[in-house]
C-alpha cells in the first residue's frame, strides 16, 4: 500500500539526452532520498508512480486501488498534466476517496510551468503549491533544474528540501497536518499571511514556501478570505500582507484594520513598479507607514529577520588551520574583491597568495603558477568573471597543483552557471559579500577537515 501517489504526465518525463533520466524521474529520486533522510529510513514509507501508463491509457482498477490506499497525492502540475484526461481523473478519484484531502493537507502541488490559477482544476485553487520555476527578465517561465539539476542549482534544491520537510511531517502525522487550533500556541515561529486575490496568488505561494525553508509557519494554509481572522491571527507573531492596486471589495483594507486592532507587528509589501490605485481607500493602504516597497525576495528576507532576529555568529576557532596557505584565485575584474578577501583571511591567521595582475604576461603567469603549486587550499572567486574564465582556473588547478588541495568556489547568485566541475569542488553560494556569508562557511569547512 503506497503512502505517496505521484500523478504526472509522461510528456514531462521525456529524457532531454539519450541515456539520461527525465526531469520527473530525477526529481522523484531526489525527493525520495531527502524525504527518507527526514523519516530516518527509506522503508518507513512507500512511493508509487506508474512508468507504463501512456497519455491515452485509462486509469485502471489497479491504479484506482493505489489512489484509494495512498495517504498523500503528489501532483506534478504542468501544461502536459492538464492536457492529460487521466491525470485529472487521478486527482478527482483521489479526492472522491479522501473527501477532506484538500483541508487536511494531503495534496501537494508541484508547479512546473507557472500556470495561471484559472487554468487549474478548481479544487487546487486554494492549495499551497511549490513553484519549481522562475521568471526570466523577459517574464518567460524557466523550469528549475531543467533538463537535469546540477549541484549549483540552489533554488531547485532549496525548494526540494522544503518539500521533503512537509512530506515527512504529513507522513508522520495521522491527524490533519497543516491546521493550527485557534486556542493553542506553539513554539514554532508562526506568521499570518493574509489571503490575496488571484493576481498575487503566486507571490503569496513563494513567500510561504521561502518562509517554510527557515522553519517559519504561515497561516492560514489556504487562500480563502476569512470572515473571522482574529482567532487565527491571535496564534501568530506578525501580520504579513501583499498588496496591489486592486481594491478587492475592501478586503485588504479590512484585513489591515483587524491586524491593527490586534497590536501585532505589521509588514506589508508591494512591487516597486506598481502604479497608483484609482481607489482612494486602496491608495491610502498602499501609502501606509508599514508598507515596504522592494523586490519580493528582499521583502521575504526582511520578514524572516523580523520574525527570527539574526544572532551574531561566533567566529569558528581555527584549531590549527592557521598554518595553511590559501591561494585566492580571481579574474582581473574580481581582483579588488579578491584582495579584500585575502586581507580578511590574513587577519584570521592564514597565509595567502594572490595572482599579480601587473607587469608582463610572464610575470602574471608566474604568480598564478606559484599560487597553484604552494597552496594548501584553493579559493576561486566568481563575481563578475565569466564561466569560461573560472572553468579555465579549475582546469589549470588539475595541472599545476602539487598537493591536491581542497577547492572551494565563492560564487555570487548572479554569476554565470559553471559546466565544468571537477570532483571534490565545493560551492560556497553567497550574496556578493564574502565577509558576512562565505567567511564563516569557509572557516567551518576547513575546521571540519
Amino acid at each position: 500500500m503506497p503512502d505517496i501517489f505521484v500523478s504526472y504526465a509522461h510528456i514531462d518525463n521525456q529524457p532531454f539526452h539519450e541515456g539520461k533520466p527525465g526531469w520527473i524521474s530525477q526529481f522523484i529520486e531526489h525527493l525520495r532520498n531527502e524525504t527518507s533522510r527526514r523519516m530516518g529510513r527509506a522503508e518507513h514509507y512507500s512511493l508509487w508512480m506508474d512508468f507504463r501508463l501512456n497519455a491515452n491509457d485509462a486509469v485502471t482498477p489497479a491504479i484506482e486501488k493505489q489512489l484509494g490506499d495512498a495517504k498523500l497525492l503528489l501532483v506534478m502540475m504542468s501544461k502536459g498534466w492538464l492536457e492529460s484526461e487521466w491525470c485529472v481523473k487521478e486527482l478527482e478519484y483521489f479526492c472522491a476517496q479522501h473527501p477532506e484531502a484538500a483541508q487536511n493537507g494531503q495534496i501537494f502541488i508541484i508547479d512546473q510551468d507557472g500556470l495561471p490559477r484559472d487554468e487549474k482544476p478548481v479544487i487546487t485553487h486554494d492549495l499551497l503549491s511549490y513553484p519549481f520555476y522562475e521568471k526570466t527578465i523577459q517574464q518567460q517561465i524557466r523550469q528549475l533544474g531543467y533538463p537535469l539539476p546540477q549541484p549549483n542549482h540552489q533554488s531547485y534544491f532549496d525548494r526540494l528540501v522544503d518539500m521533503s520537510h512537509q512530506l515527512a511531517t504529513a507522513l508522520k502525522t495521522p491527524a490533519p497536518v497543516f491546521t493550527q487550533p485557534a486556542n493553542q500556541t506553539t513554539s514554532t515561529p508562526t506568521v499570518y499571511v493574509a489571503p490575496v486575490n488571484d493576481s498575487l496568488f503566486d507571490q503569496r505561494n513563494i513567500l510561504i514556501s521561502e518562509l517554510n525553508q527557515y522553519g517559519i509557519q504561515a497561516l492560514p494554509t489556504h487562500n480563502r478570505h476569512e470572515n473571522d481572522m482574529d482567532s487565527t491571527l491571535a496564534t501568530c507573531s506578525h501580520f504579513i500582507q501583499l498588496l496591489d492596486d486592486d481594491y478587492s471589495q475592501g478586503i485588504p483594507f479590512n484585513q489591515h484594520f483587524c491586524a491593527g486592532q490586534s497590536n501585532k507587528p505589521i509588514l506589508q509589501w508591494h512591487d516597486p513598479t506598481l502604479k497608483a490605485s484609482s481607489n482612494p481607500e486602496q491608495q491610502e493602504l498602499l501609502s501606509g507607514k508599514t508598507v515596504i516597497v522592494c523586490e519580493l525576495s528582499d521583502f521575504i528576507r526582511q520578514v524572516r529577520e523580523a520574525v527570527i532576529p539574526k544572532q551574531p555568529a561566533e567566529k569558528p576557532s581555527l584549531n590549527g588551520q592557521a598554518d595553511k596557505l590559501i591561494f585566492v584565485q580571481s579574474s582581473p575584474d574580481d581582483f579588488q574583491y579578491a584582495r579584500q578577501i585575502a586581507g580578511n583571511l590574513k587577519t584570521q591567521g592564514f597565509g595567502i597568495a594572490l595572482p599579480r595582475y601587473e607587469g608582463d604576461a610572464a610575470r602574471i603567469r608566474k604568480s598564478i603558477e606559484r599560487g597553484y603549486q604552494h597552496c594548501d587550499i584553493l579559493l576561486v572567486l566568481q563575481q563578475r568573471a565569466s564561466a569560461d574564465v573560472v572553468e579555465d582556473y579549475l582546469s589549470d588547478a588539475q595541472v599545476y597543483t602539487r598537493k591536491s588541495p581542497p577547492i572551494l568556489i565563492c560564487q555570487c547568485q548572479e554569476a554565470e552557471e559553471l559546466f565544468f566541475m571537477p570532483p571534490g569542488v565545493r560551492m560556497l553560494p553567497c550574496n556578493g559579500s564574502f565577509d558576512s556569508d562565505c567567511l564563516t562557511q569557509f572557516l567551518e569547512t576547513e575546521e571540519a577537515q
